[in-house]
């Protein structure tokens, strides 16, 4: 008998190359699509339900509607506007994936009787040593496991990722060859609910203090070189935007939420060699994962970043990363993944 597979359904092209690439293998399939109402995003606009639709219709598989609107408004949208209020650069789409895509998701696949969870990420789940890994996809230049990082460990066995063995050109092939788009729809970005306006605009519309958040810009020296009107319109390493004249490019090297105080400097008072760590979530054994720290473990603080050579110490809060070679900015929010001969050992978030 067909294993039993839900896969979320975006209406996009990955998902819809996926679900495409199931139904070939005689999966037996049931289609899901997230429904963000009443916040309009990319992720689930009137476009992604028509081409959703009409591929199950194509494919002859079941489509079902899950509102997640409560809960993304809640976790998702809350989180990464208290974030920028508390001088944090957050990552949405890390947290959406754990709390959300493979979270609600997967709890709700279970009252239908379903055995495994597909989406169309670009990432693996291998098993080693008897456990489950996340590890990079064939595109190098697409691959998403740094995303998937935050995603609870025992979930990972229940997971299958259809695009694992190829690459975004691949993908695009197969969607054109088999006819499975109906509409050109764009391409979802991080951060879907963030539509027409700047983050910053987002969040100014959504609190009603805003003034409160202003404060003062100054030089790593001390010496106040503007007035700002919102911290939350500043995240570290930034340098477009700054509005000051100086002999130098300036970038934002730190965000004090308390005193509102944005602190400024040159280039290479940017890196970093050291930086925390918090809120482990690991796929390994914490002491095995702390013995790993001599040889071969590295850091991705970005989803656009190299993987990093490091070493880690155990800490109150988390851990401490050494790195072996200077970054020129670890921001604090944002998710640092560990790596070791390319699988993923686990995740934290940056600390200030």
């Amino acid at each position: 008998m067909p294993k039993k597979i839900a896969i979320g359904l975006s209406g996009g092209i990955d998902s819809s190359v996926a679900a495409f690439l199931l139904k070939k293998k005689g999966y037996s399939l049931t289609a899901f699509t997230l429904k963000f109402f009443p916040q309009e995003n990319k992720c689930c606009d009137l476009d992604s339900l028509y081409q959703a639709q009409r591929l199950c219709d194509k494919l002859n598989i079941p489509h079902y509607l899950l509102d997640a609107g409560e809960l993304f408004k809640k976790e998702i949208i809350d989180y990464f506007i208290n974030s920028y209020l508390k001088g944090l650069t957050p990552n949405p789409c890390a947290f959406c994936n754990r709390i959300i895509k493979f979270g609600l998701f997967f709890n709700k696949i279970k009252s239908f009787g379903i055995d495994f969870l597909a989406s169309g990420h670009y990432a693996q789940v291998v098993r080693s040593g008897g456990r489950f890994l996340l590890k990079a996809n064939k595109d190098s230049e697409k691959t998403q496991e740094y995303f998937l990082s935050l995603l609870c460990p025992d979930i990972l066995s229940f997971l299958v990722f259809p695009l694992a063995d190829y690459t975004k050109k691949d993908v695009i092939n197969i969607a054109k060859e088999e006819k499975l788009l109906f509409k050109q729809r764009q391409e979802s970005q991080d951060v879907c609910f963030v539509t027409d306006k700047s983050y910053s605009d987002f969040i100014e519309n959504s609190i009603n203090n805003h003034f409160s958040y202003s404060g003062a810009i100054k030089h790593i020296n001390g010496k106040e070189l503007a007035r700002h009107s919102g911290i939350y319109k500043y995240t570290h390493g930034q340098r477009q935007g700054l509005g000051i004249g100086w002999k130098e490019p300036l970038y934002v090297l730190s965000i004090d939420s308390d005193s509102k105080e944005v602190t400024v400097g040159e280039r290479n008072f940017l890196k970093k060699n050291i930086f925390a760590v918090h809120s482990l979530n690991l796929f390994i054994d914490q002491g095995e994962f702390f013995a790993k720290n001599q040889e071969g473990l590295k850091v991705k603080v970005r989803y656009n970043s190299p993987k990093l050579p490091c070493r880690i110490a155990e800490s109150a809060e988390g851990l401490t990363v050494y790195l072996r070679e200077g970054l020129e900015y670890a921001a604090p929010g944002q998710v640092a993944a560990f790596y070791l001969n390319g699988h993923v050992l686990g995740a934290g978030i940056i600390g200030k």
